[in-house]
């Protein structure tokens, strides 16, 4: 639990140059957590105001104070009012109101001084890219749990321990809520901390790369161009993970092409290491490096040798597809620059006897199926592939370990870049042999019309099946795929609802697939043993 009795308000304001009087800064010394969502509000916690993208946290001062907020730190728009305060009352209670020049700016900096930077004996490692993070993250906690090293994890599945998970609503959360977690982390004593860092989130400065000591840069590929608008936007703010200094190792994917492109203008002072899977007399060329050779798939998952620059070691894994060979590249490199870093041992036969006991993440390439095969049932994988690159990844692992046709539901979520629907079905027909459209979150636009969007990409439309009730869609197609066929359920993963208007309604897809095959025997699978809702 935080101690907020060490921390001063008063002196983190100085940094920023608000200094008030002695009479004033009473009113700082009983102060708690620095909040920027009334909803999470405690009495005498520090509400700051902020002007979003889109919403005016302002507009909540009132219900701030309601709520017991002593002091309000209030974003102004003219410089010359910074610093200035006055007093604010709501019935029987009152707050001093701060002006704050270009405060949602400044957010994450005002947290670090307040806080007294939390991470500081924290490992921080920063995995950013277009697909993998969430597997990178979870599979870097287990290998490093498996070294006897305690790993939290922060990212699409939550916070925390990877057995045990407290949602987030964000990927990356916002200053004042990652500072919340930093500081618990920091009482636990956790060693390391495995974050996904969303580009929104570099972009919004909800974070700086300043507290990230080993930055990893998965992929990148067409995503989130309602936000950024162009591919080289997107890029930009990926590439803001690295700080271009000599405190931090970067770790990059050297068979993405804009890695390669930093490459050629990387940064002397920056120390770095690259992993391929296809690029390998590439990566080779670099003096710190890992790749995987002579891959080979399985019923089992893959094997393949991986050779680094420290030595060689046959691995084999039991999660499925080439793009999770990444993720595991990705994450031994994360290893290896660690044990660099801290001028420790590096012991390939320990880390390999840790990925060969690695499961599969919640809702990625999650596979279940009928234990008996009595009722000849197809196999089913869950997985959260949202892109037209993570779909096509997806399908083709599932093709690797597919004896039958390979089906594929899928939808495009609504309000969201709209270009990368029809490349969605295009993936989609090349890939697979039976496809149905379905809903994946049309919030606030018709679902007829999203899967018309992806219709467009389709060369044979009528060959498609559309059924937009996403329940009854896997369910149909669960039943009507055939022993040896295997299913793909894309999109949703770990979520467990579907957003439809600006309804939340419940949705676990991995319950739904559990409960199909309940029906007949016993599943292989890990899905929550709850009651689905539909």
């Amino acid at each position: 639990m935080c101690n907020y009795a060490h921390y001063s308000l008063f002196d983190a304001l100085a940094a920023f140059a608000i200094k008030l009087s002695e009479k004033e800064s009473v009113k700082l010394l009983t102060t708690r957590a620095l909040v920027n969502d009334t909803r999470k509000l405690k009495a005498n916690d520090i509400f700051c105001a902020v002007i979003g993208e889109q919403q005016d946290g302002r507009e909540y001062i009132d219900q701030a104070i309601k709520l017991g907020a002593t002091v309000i730190l209030a974003e102004c728009t003219k410089a010359d009012q910074h610093g200035h305060f006055n007093y604010g009352r709501v019935g029987n209670k009152n707050a001093i109101v701060i002006q704050f020049y270009q405060l949602n700016f400044h957010l994450f900096a005002l947290c670090q001084h307040y806080y007294q930077h939390p991470q500081q004996n924290i490992t921080m490692i920063g995995v950013t890219g277009t697909n993998g993070k969430t597997s990178t993250c979870q599979i870097i906690a287990k290998l490093l749990q498996a070294t006897q090293q305690s790993c939290s994890v922060l990212g699409t599945l939550g916070a925390g321990n990877v057995d045990a998970l407290t949602p987030l609503a964000n990927t990356t959360p916002g200053a004042t809520e990652l500072h919340h977690y930093l500081n618990e982390f920091k009482a636990k004593g956790i060693e390391n901390l495995a974050m996904e860092v969303s580009s929104h989130a570099l972009s919004q400065r909800r974070l700086t790369n300043d507290i990230i000591d080993i930055a990893v840069f998965t992929n990148l590929s067409r995503d989130h161009l309602d936000y950024h608008q162009t591919m080289n936007a997107y890029s930009a703010a990926k590439k803001t993970i690295f700080s271009s200094t000599g405190e931090q190792i970067a770790v990059l994917n050297i068979d993405d092409s804009q890695a390669q492109q930093w490459l050629t203008h990387w940064p002397q002072s920056q120390p770095y290491l690259v992993y391929a899977r296809c690029e390998v007399s590439k990566a080779k060329q670099h003096s710190c490096y890992l790749v995987a050779e002579n891959i080979s798939h399985n019923q089992q998952g893959v094997s393949f040798d991986l050779v680094t620059h420290l030595g060689s070691k046959k691995i084999n894994s039991p999660l499925l597809g080439d793009f999770n060979i990444d993720n595991l590249l990705a994450a031994i490199a994360v290893v290896i620059a660690k044990s660099t870093n801290e001028n420790s041992e590096f012991n390939l036969d320990k880390l390999s006897a840790a990925i060969g006991q690695l499961t599969s993440v919640t809702g990625r390439m999650e596979t279940f199926s009928d234990e008996s095969q009595q009722a000849r049932k197809p196999t089913a994988v869950v997985d959260y592939a949202h892109t037209p690159d993570a779909l096509k990844n997806a399908l083709r692992a599932c093709r690797e370990h597919c004896q039958g046709d390979l089906w594929v539901v899928f939808g495009c979520g609504g309000d969201r870049d709209k270009g990368k629907r029809s490349l969605m079905g295009e993936v989609a027909e090349n890939g697979a042999d039976h496809i149905v459209i379905t809903n994946d979150n049309p919030r606030g636009e018709a679902p007829e019309l999203i899967a018309t969007d992806i219709l467009a990409g389709c060369k044979y439309p009528e060959k498609i099946t559309v059924m937009l009730d996403r329940k009854q869609a896997v369910l149909a197609t669960l039943a009507k795929a055939k022993m040896g066929d295997l299913v793909l359920l894309a999109g949703k993963g770990h979520e467990n609802h579907i957003i439809i208007g600006d309804q939340k309604i419940d949705y676990n897809e991995r319950a739904v697939v559990k409960s199909f095959y309940q029906q007949h025997h016993k599943i292989l699978g890990n899905a929550p043993n709850i009651e689905e809702n539909s």
